[in-house]
């Protein structure tokens, strides 16, 4: 349950680090020098081809199975942390716990369109929408397994629906 409500609250997080470009709600920024070394290993063993742009610690504290934003940020106190990585093309944020163990990445595809069986699924629930150029790829590393979601904002006659998938087109919300 903890891992659970954590994976939600960095995927709100990773979200927020795309709405603002300075600053990221909840999330303090971080040098690269109060990021733990086993933490930046997997970031260069977990996507060797990309460049941090940014570190961020989020201040998120458990007391008896409840989650608390704690705006004090201190360094040696830090249970998780985003890195804001990108290539050539693409531009991730990566959430990693204090281990160095991948947790999830939330990838904005701008302008890219969402796998053939995404469309399809979205077409046939939701005839005459048209699918936005700034959506999400969520990925979820939990016990070894990788579960995608998407998320896209559509659009129809003025109006606009936020719309979830699974990665093989599954409405979920």
């Amino acid at each position: 349950m903890k891992k659970s409500i954590l994976i939600l609250a960095m995927i709100g997080l990773g979200f927020q680090s795309y709405a603002q470009e300075t600053d990221v709600l909840y999330s303090a920024t971080l040098k690269r020098g109060d990021v733990p070394q086993v933490v930046l290993k997997s970031i260069e063993a977990n996507f060797p081809d990309y460049i941090v742009k940014d570190y961020y610690a989020v201040p998120i504290d458990y007391v008896a199975g409840n989650v608390y934003v704690n705006r004090d940020v201190d360094p040696s106190d830090i249970d998780s942390y985003q890195i804001a990585i990108s290539s050539k093309d693409r531009r991730l944020i990566a959430n990693l716990d204090e281990n160095g163990k991948l947790m999830s990445t939330v990838e904005n595809i701008k302008d890219t369109p969402p796998p053939m069986a995404v469309s399809r699924s979205i077409a046939s629930a939701y005839p005459g929408w048209t699918i936005g150029k700034d959506n999400f790829h969520m990925v979820n590393y939990v016990n070894g397994k990788t579960v995608e979601h998407y998320r896209f904002l559509l659009s129809k006659d003025g109006k606009t629906k936020r719309v979830h998938t699974d990665g093989n087109g599954k409405i979920l919300k």
